[in-house]
């Protein structure tokens, strides 16, 4: 299965013998154009397009958006704290764009640190990959983030507030399920395959 979402929307590219929520809604292959997807978004959170071939017809539809790469980070300090910032009203992760010559957990390390101050970094697995469709300046382009557990230690956080970061926080888990309430469903999944993980050891 892949993924797109769409800011709160998503858009699912499965094979035929997926199960289809009853939250979700069937849509044909000739409806695969990003302005129906769009409009459809109007009347439904979750859409799904089922094919045997759907790795084909994702990217397909990707070449609808300009490709961009970014990368980031789930940290956790020695006290069992996950780092948060809060950017334009909704709790995140800190991520970045991926800069020329740098592989993708070099960008999570900077980003990260860049973002919000925090020293001592060092990455423990990869977690997951993302895919995150919006509209900027009128140009339609499909982020993909590489997503890194890492683990820091606890210091003095510095938001950065150029990238209009208003806080960074550590949070212990009764915080970190609250600001799960106010942000992404992309963060949302990374935090879930985060957690998965560190159940399955």
């Amino acid at each position: 299965m892949i993924t797109i979402y769409f800011t709160d929307h998503a858009l699912k590219f499965v094979p035929t013998d997926y199960l289809v929520g009853s939250d979700e809604r069937l849509i044909a292959q000739s409806e695969l154009s990003r302005a129906k997807i769009i409009n459809f978004f109007d009347s439904c959170n979750t859409l799904v397009v089922a094919d045997d071939n759907y790795e084909a017809l994702f990217n397909d539809f990707a070449t609808q958006f300009e490709a961009v790469e970014a990368a980031g980070g789930v940290v956790e300090n020695e006290f069992g704290q996950v780092l948060m910032i809060l950017r334009q009203g909704r709790w995140d992760l800190p991520k970045g764009r991926i800069e020329a010559g740098e592989d993708s957990a070099t960008a999570a390390l900077r980003e990260v640190e860049e973002e919000t101050g925090a020293a001592n970094l060092k990455i423990v697995r990869h977690l997951c990959n993302t895919l995150h469709a919006y509209c900027v300046y009128g140009k339609w382009e499909l982020k993909r983030t590489y997503w890194y557990a890492m683990q820091g230690t606890k210091t003095h956080l510095r938001p950065q507030l150029e990238e209009d970061i208003v806080e960074a926080v550590w949070c212990d888990s009764a915080l970190l399920a609250q600001n799960l309430n106010s942000t992404f469903a992309t963060i949302r999944e990374v935090i879930y395959e985060y957690s998965c993980k560190n159940t399955l050891g």
